[in-house]
């Protein structure tokens, strides 16, 4: 980051609580760091009156509280909020300080949906899986006003799935991976749906799937090798590795 100093404001006393993840912050150094690396997570759950005061009552940064003060009494965008609390102790060089302009706008220009589905991808990231499915739901809902097509709503369903594998929820892990098949086609995608199978029905139930979608040579080969190496079903650890791997490669091959 730029060229600021460690702890130049004071620490709270009273954290500021960040309800989505769970985190207390007690400086603005903490906040900004926040700030810059969960931007699809800032919301009026966390950039509001209460932030405001707490930057006056705790942090004693009375002029930024006040600006912030009188934004939060009326519409404002993002960057209005963010950008002068970054500004404040110069948390980031000028180079750092225009990209992250950019990123700010470009998040603000993209639709509601896929805003969401960016939270969405954000609260996974912190493991924070029920909130996720949650936002991922609301997603879907607002798809179509937006004319969102499937490429789209197959990556909702792909990740929403991956965040209920998490929690062992293997029944909507599937049907969320069936969709996600359905609507990309891709070898990632197969995968992942034929994987969940095993790991909620067997082997048995792995096999007909198999058969009921065609699943090519290469890919049975390379999906009976990986199932063989992770040993029997009743070792939840495989399923997370297998399926973080296959997330990975998943957002490497498709950008999404």
């Amino acid at each position: 980051m730029g060229s600021y100093i460690l702890c130049q404001v004071k620490r709270a006393e009273n954290p500021y609580y960040i309800e989505s993840i769970g985190l207390n912050i007690y400086s603005i150094e903490e906040l900004c760091y926040y700030i810059c690396q969960n931007l699809p997570l800032l919301d009026a759950t966390i950039l509001n009156e209460r932030l405001a005061e707490w930057f006056k009552e705790e942090l004693k940064l009375r002029r930024l509280a006040q600006k912030l003060l009188q934004l939060v009494q009326k519409e404002f965008t993002l960057g209005e909020f963010i950008l002068p609390v970054l500004r404040e102790i110069n948390y980031l060089s000028n180079t750092e300080f225009r990209d992250l302009e950019l990123k700010v706008k470009g998040l603000e220009e993209q639709p509601s949906p896929v805003r969401l589905k960016l939270k969405g991808d954000a609260l996974v990231s912190h493991e924070k899986y029920i909130k996720a499915i949650e936002v991922y739901t609301a997603t879907m809902a607002l798809r179509k006003e937006a004319n969102l097509g499937s490429q789209f709503l197959g990556s909702v369903y792909n990740n929403m799935g991956c965040a209920y594998a998490r929690l062992f929820q293997m029944e909507e892990a599937c049907d969320c991976f069936h969709h996600a098949y359905e609507e990309l086609h891709t070898r990632a995608t197969l995968k992942s749906y034929l994987y969940a199978v095993y790991m909620k029905s067997g082997e048995e139930a792995y096999e007909k799937a198999g058969e009921d979608l065609g699943i090519d040579p290469a890919t049975r080969v390379e999906m009976d090798r990986q199932i063989a190496s992770v040993g029997p079903v009743e070792l939840p650890e495989h399923l997370d590795q297998a399926l973080a791997e296959w997330t990975r490669a998943y957002h490497r091959n498709t950008g999404l």
